[in-house]
């Protein structure tokens, strides 16, 4: 009898201890939340607002701090002192005191300074009064363990899809807590959702097939077909109710799938989503989320034959999400024989090339809006590793192509600034050099660093515009050398200006439009397909052609840019070879010339227009090497070394194109009287007009007319008076 009271008094007492042990003071009511204001004079204050109006009113879904249901609680700020008094601490090692009445706990889940939303993660803290700062608080006895919800409040999570679905009873954070049943009185930090590292393992775990129990902030879990228990730490896990109702699901982060029985696999979108098609004649996707029972990540097609082959194949997946690629990545093509692959049991990848890949992911794409016959198809994602970061320095590349830019934009401003150089020559050098500086420029811009998808789109266009132009100013160039020495028709008198400004104006007709209908044709096909062949994939996964590089999805590199360059590279070459057979002829007549004022002025605009051809075939060797180039690395990648070397030099084609048009002594001589500081005495051949503009833009017919248009009238007549009698009655 004694015994009995004596253990009953001791529960009675125990309880009493308890209950005295687990108060715990809250600054704020339930369904309010700590919100720290600060003004402009760094003074800050601490309110209690209503959660529901700052989750509209700051569009935040922060939760406060949930306490289990055996802890009592006492709400409000500190009351001994003012509003302005109360001052913040920090919670060392996330234990709370229990005996102190002055102060309270609470989690802040916005703070506004001086108007402003300041952007910072929630934290737990406690308020005291500013004259209390230093009291000691030994006693804690309460722990603040922080803890996942897969789902927001009110939602459950969609197994099968992957997805979180709404609910219409209320499944919130104290509905978690509850269902945890800590056996010792706990407070929790509760927060949403969770985001695996790339290089970890989504797993689901169901409650019917382990054993699942939460221990301070770390999550326990043992299949019951396994004897290890696994320990997942904070942050790496969280826990919901299933949407079937048959139980709980706990999601957790794990870096090697085996430890909970479960078969890695890799997923190019994020879980719950998929890739839809933009444009139904090519690959090029997006990442979107699910919104029906269609699209789910189906993998059977990969995973039924290791179940027919392997009896104990794990039912459970561990999914990573995203690949990383050096360069780009392309889609494989199960029609084609080279691209056939399976799955190994270990999670690699197993090409029909007898090559194991690791780095790899599957994806669901959806082509219902193009009416295939396979609206939903299941294919790899590979990386492409003829271009990786290991095989090619891309920051070389950018300061080369730097260089190039730098080199082309001085071109660029000595001939806008010497008025000696803009006569027609100078003005489609002029051309010339901008449209190079142009697609250098960017070229060195992408190069540097990764581009949002948009600017990598623009960029692309800008650099295929870029080249396109500068290869059709380079055959202009071509075409008016060919016109001054191989005309064949009738004599004209020496060209005036007027004749110079109508030239230059058909020839920039002839450039631009060139240059503008293969973009923007190349851009309308890009942007509504009409076949493979000609979807160019600008900016799809590099700033340039999207296409997979020597092979078979190739074709728009050289529809629109090989084979159109090439053309174009091929007709300035038969210009030149025409231009060096005329100018001979032309050279054997001026040496004819006796000597004299004549002689002299025709041998002197010889001179110079034979040095506008040498100009314009030097320029034509930079740019034609850099097509063959471009042409033959398009066909075969190897060997790598050569193809190395070669791509240094095309990178610095704008310092050779600096050499050839600037590095030159009556450059030298210009450039300084430009600037006010040649000593040298005035040499009066560089500032004739007719020296400038008719050595640079005639427009001579044959030999013969050649020479009529350099010798005016009077000086034929004179050279007729001149000659032998019998030369007169020839």
């Amino acid at each position: 009898m004694w015994l009995s009271i004596m253990c009953l008094f001791a529960l009675i007492s125990a309880k009493c201890v308890s209950s005295e042990l687990t108060v715990f003071h809250k600054c704020c009511a339930e369904n309010q939340s700590l919100v720290k204001i600060t003004d402009a004079n760094e003074t800050s204050i601490f309110k209690c607002e209503s959660r529901e109006l700052n989750n509209l009113k700051y569009e935040i879904s922060t939760s406060p701090l949930i306490i289990s249901d055996d802890i009592e609680v006492i709400y409000g700020m500190p009351a001994e002192c003012e509003e302005e008094d109360i001052v913040e601490l920090k919670t060392e090692g996330m234990v709370v005191s229990t005996s102190q009445n002055n102060s309270c706990y609470d989690r802040i889940v916005l703070e506004v300074r001086d108007g402003e939303l300041k952007s910072n993660i929630p934290r737990t803290v406690v308020l005291k009064c500013n004259f209390n700062e230093t009291e000691n608080a030994t006693e804690s006895v309460l722990h603040i363990d922080r803890i996942r919800k897969c789902c927001p409040a009110n939602h459950t999570y969609d197994t099968i899809n992957n997805v979180c679905t709404r609910m219409n009873e209320v499944i919130d954070e104290k509905w978690l807590v509850r269902e945890i049943k800590s056996a010792d009185p706990r407070i929790f930090e509760v927060d949403t959702g969770i985001h695996c590292k790339e290089t970890q393992f989504a797993i689901d775990l169901m409650s019917e097939e382990f054993s699942l129990h939460i221990y301070g902030s770390s999550l326990f879990a043992l299949r019951k077909t396994m004897t290890k228990e696994q320990r997942v730490g904070e942050g790496e896990w969280c826990m919901d109710r299933r949407k079937d109702n048959i139980g709980l699901v706990a999601r957790v982060c794990a870096n090697d799938a085996s430890l909970f029985g479960a078969y890695p696999i890799r997923k190019c979108c994020p879980v719950g989503e998929h890739y839809k098609v933009l444009h139904c004649k090519s690959t090029k996707s997006v990442c979107v989320r699910n919104t029906d029972h269609e699209i789910i990540f189906n993998m059977s097609i990969y995973l039924d034959p290791l179940r027919e082959e392997y009896k104990d194949f794990p039912d459970l997946l561990g999914i990573r999400t995203s690949i990383r690629c050096p360069s780009w990545k392309y889609v494989t093509n199960k029609e084609n024989p080279l691209d056939q692959h399976s799955l190994n049991l270990d999670g690699t990848l197993q090409q029909v090339r007898h090559k194991t890949e690791d780095n790899y992911c599957l994806e669901e794409f959806d082509r219902r809006h193009c009416h295939d016959d396979n609206p939903i198809e299941v294919a790899a994602v590979l990386c492409f590793v003829g271009a990786s970061e290991t095989e090619k320095n891309f920051y070389l590349s950018f300061v080369l192509n730097t260089i190039s830019a730098v080199c082309l934009g001085l071109t660029f401003l000595v001939y806008v600034s010497l008025p000696e150089l803009r006569n027609l020559h100078g003005r489609t050098l002029i051309c010339h050099s901008g449209t190079m500086l142009l697609a250098f420029s960017f070229l060195a811009r992408v190069q540097y660093d990764k581009v949002e998808d948009h600017l990598c789109v623009l960029f692309g266009y800008m650099i295929y515009f870029g080249f396109v132009s500068a290869f059709a100013w380079l055959n202009v160039m071509c075409l008016d050398i060919w016109w001054t020495f191989g005309n064949v028709r009738t004599v004209h008198p020496l060209r005036k200006s007027g004749a110079d400004c109508r030239r230059f104006l058909w020839y920039s007709l002839y450039a631009w439009s060139f240059a503008i209908v293969l973009t923007l044709t190349m851009f309308l096909l890009d942007k509504y397909p009409v076949a493979k062949v000609l979807d160019a994939n600008i900016g799809a996964y590099i700033c340039w052609f999207g296409t997979r590089q020597n092979s078979d999805s190739d074709w728009p590199h050289y529809i629109f840019f090989v084979i159109p360059m090439g053309l174009v590279t091929c007709t300035n070459f038969v210009l030149w070879v025409l231009t060096a057979r005329h100018c001979a002829r032309v050279k054997s007549e001026v040496h004819r010339l006796q000597a004299g004022s004549v002689g002299d002025r025709a041998k002197r605009r010889f001179r110079v227009d034979k040095a506008k051809y040498i100009l314009t075939g030097k320029l034509w060797v930079v740019m034609g090497a850099g097509w063959l180039v471009e042409m033959l690395s398009t066909m075969t990648s190897n060997p790598r070394w050569l193809w190395e070397i070669m791509d240094r030099i095309n990178e610095l084609q704008g310092v050779f194109i600096f050499f050839i048009l600037i590095m030159k002594p009556k450059l030298y001589y210009l450039i300084r009287k430009r600037l006010g500081c040649s000593r040298i005495p005035t040499d009066t051949r560089l500032e004739k007009p007719d020296a400038l503009k008719n050595g640079t833009s005639s427009s001579g017919r044959t030999s013969s007319t050649f020479l009529s248009r350099t010798i005016s009238t009077d000086e034929r007549t004179n050279l007729r008076t001149s000659l032998p009698e019998c030369a007169k009655k020839a």
